[in-house]
């Protein structure tokens, strides 16, 4: 055998007599050469020949730092050295190297010692005097063998524990013999626990008539292969897909049964399943899309808001996606949700009573929730949805799954929702749930458009003011402003949220400051700026009680002044109902009352032409950034507000305030210079 595959050898002794004499005897044990020690464990044949095997080190700290500098095959170790004695010695050398094999050398007296160093994890332990190089040469051997055995040994049961293969020894009739260890970590059950047990009460239910046809198979055809997919209940009761393979070796002394090899590819099969999943919502979104993008195109050319509504629903229903559609709006007096629009219901709107009516359990259901709350209301899964419970019969017999109840909003304004339902379960998640949510943001946008170009038509608008006393104690706050505090322009920025831009004398600040700290909805306000009119500042307002009334009834607010009364003046539609307005705004504040209701003509051509690139051209965010930007001082020379500021109190980002900024004034003045502001 050639000099670089002998083992290396790390003798730890401080003695320099008993060190002499290990190394004589290695040096006089020829059968050492004789003997092959193939495998990693015992040569490094990348290390080339080595003048000597053996290195000796006398204290553990030196023996430690050559282990991680160089490593050696085994380790001939006393327990007496100069920095560390007894049994620690081996612990600390095990903690720092577990892989080495350790030889224990001990004295006459120690073999008490020598046993426990074996429980602790030495190979082997030997007497000194005891000591020849055949005895030495044999420990050595075993000790590297043994402990790359026990390596060996260990990797496989690491591999088998982990794995999620579990193979298992089966009876014809379903009897389980054995089962490999990882049972327990594929399944959960101890595979002590499942020999002795039927498998087949394991198996899924709708899968046992499959499995036992393989097995009959299996039975009647030594040469048959098995192969059969099924699901397996786990200890904690969940189930797990198994892919198995199975072969008929009763012939076979050793095993005598089925032997089934299976493997666990629940993840595949459940990646399978989101991906089938994926691809059936993907066809209902692109048909969806399809949908809005047709209902868009449809509802631009439309004049009036039953148009409007009639078209989309008709798409909807229209659509493969989809069973049927119909809008509703709740009545005012009775609170029943009215039928507005519908295509495709075929009776069902006979059938169903609905409401808004706090209480009522006909307003329970998505429809009324999405009617009181603004938002979209879904139902998933018509049998899991208990609040559905009471339409569940209806739901079978007119053969939907799911449902979305979507309200049709614009800024403050809720017109009405919108009901769409599918013959599939889970047909509202994700994307396909945007989609229809921003759909009733559309419709609502074009019913706006649409009753705002009647009214710009038109040649007035009605324009009502009111007066409230007390005005500190209907709002909540300590005491009435000192000086008047003039609100002149107010910004829709989000449901509920509004920006108001206005003046007040310098002295009056001070009063601005503590209204915005005692008035629940004053949230917050900005000094943008001074001019001869006094200071002008920027308010943000929570839905506020008036603002919100009159922009729900479709006004909106034109000026408002803050002292000793409130005076709020408003316009609205020419067709709007006055006392309806007056109603909602004293319902809001007992001691108010109207004080005057004028017509006021609309402006020269010019600006109905502007009027229609401000209502029409620009979207809402485009409206909502020029006004804010504009009130906020942005266009003034100097500016008293940089884009950062106005972006900052719209909660975009300043790009974004940018890009929508650019956008809306390409399209004004397009049509200032005559230009198509579409283009």
């Amino acid at each position: 055998m050639s000099e670089d595959a002998r083992p290396r050898i790390l003798l730890v002794e401080d003695n320099p007599g008993d060190a002499r004499y290990i190394r004589e005897l290695l040096d006089d044990a020829v059968s050492l050469e004789a003997r092959s020690f193939d495998g990693d464990a015992l040569v490094d044949r990348t290390r080339g020949a080595q003048a000597d095997p053996v290195v000796h080190e006398s204290r553990l700290d030196d023996a430690l730092d050559y282990l991680d500098d160089a490593g050696a095959d085994v380790v001939l170790l006393d327990l007496g050295l100069p920095d560390s004695t007894g049994l620690e010695t081996l612990t600390t050398l095990l903690d720092h190297h577990a892989a080495v094999p350790v030889v224990v050398l001990t004295g006459l007296t120690d073999r008490e010692v020598g046993m426990e160093a074996l429980r602790r994890g030495a190979e082997e332990f030997l007497v000194k005097d005891e000591i020849n190089p055949e005895l030495l040469v044999r420990s050595i051997h075993h000790a590297i063998e043994r402990r790359a055995h026990r390596r060996e040994q260990k990797r496989y049961e690491t591999l088998i524990e982990e794995s999620t293969d579990v193979n298992a020894i089966v009876d014809p009739d379903g009897t389980v013999q054995y089962v490999t260890p990882s049972a327990e970590y594929v399944l959960g059950y101890d595979p002590d626990e499942l020999a002795g047990e039927n498998a087949f009460e394991y198996v899924h239910p709708d899968d046992q008539v499959a499995v036992r046809e393989e097995f009959d198979r299996l039975a009647g055809d030594p040469d048959y292969r098995a192969t059969v997919d099924f699901r397996l209940r786990c200890a904690d009761g969940s189930w797990v897909f198994l892919d198995a393979r199975g072969r008929n070796l009763r012939d076979e002394p050793a095993i005598d049964g089925f032997v089934v090899y299976t493997r666990d590819v629940t993840e595949q099969r459940e990646y399978e399943r989101r991906l089938e999943a994926q691809r059936e919502r993907l066809a209902a979104l692109n048909q969806l899309n399809d949908v809005v993008n047709g209902v868009a195109g449809a509802v631009v050319d439309q004049s009036t808001r039953e148009e409007i509504e009639r078209i989309a629903c008709e798409r909807l229903a229209a659509s493969p996606s989809y069973e049927f559609a119909w809008v509703g709006e709740p009545d005012p007096e009775t609170q029943e949700v009215n039928v507005r629009a519908s295509a495709g219901t075929d009776g069902y709107l006979d059938d169903v009573s609905l409401s808004v009516a706090p209480g009522d359990p006909a307003s329970e259901g998505p429809t009324g929730r999405a009617l009181r709350t603004g938002e979209m209301q879904t139902v998933l899964d018509v049998d899991d949805d208990s609040d559905y419970e009471r339409w569940r019969d209806l739901a079978d017999e007119y053969g939907f799954r799911s449902s979305a109840a979507i309200p049709i909003r614009h800024e403050d304004t809720t017109y009405g929702v919108l009901n769409v339902y599918a013959d599939r379960s889970d047909a509202f998640r994700e994307q396909e749930r945007t989609v229809v949510e921003h759909l009733g943001h559309l419709v609502g946008h074009a019913i706006a458009a649409a009753e705002r170009k009647q009214a710009l038509m038109s040649d007035a608008v009605v324009e009502l003011e009111f007066r409230v006393r007390e005005i500190a104690d209907a709002v909540g706050a300590d005491t009435v402003p000192e000086t008047p505090i003039a609100l002149e322009r107010t910004v829709s920025v989000d449901d509920g949220e509004f920006l108001v831009y206005g003046t007040v004398d310098e002295d009056g600040v001070d009063d601005l400051r503590r209204f915005t700290e005692t008035v629940s909805f004053w949230k917050s306000f900005d000094v943008v700026g001074e001019d001869v009119d006094g200071v002008r500042f920027e308010l943000r307002l929570s839905d506020p009680p008036l603002m919100s009334e009159v922009a729900s009834l479709g006004g909106s607010v034109r000026r408002v002044v803050l002292g000793e009364d409130l005076r709020l003046t408003a316009q609205f539609p020419q067709d709007t109902d006055v006392r309806e307005v007056v109603s909602a705004i004293r319902d809001a504040y007992d001691s108010a009352e109207a004080v005057a209701r004028r017509q006021v003509t609309e402006r020269d051509q010019r600006a109905d032409h502007l009027a229609d690139v401000w209502s029409d051209a620009l979207t809402e965010r485009q409206r909502t950034v020029v006004e804010t930007a504009y009130y906020a001082g942005f266009f003034e020379w100097p500016r008293a507000t940089s884009g950062e500021d106005v972006a900052e109190s719209l909660d975009i980002s300043g790009p974004t305030f940018s890009q929508h900024l650019r956008a809306a004034e390409n399209k004004i003045f397009a049509r200032l210079v005559g230009d198509d502001a579409a283009d």
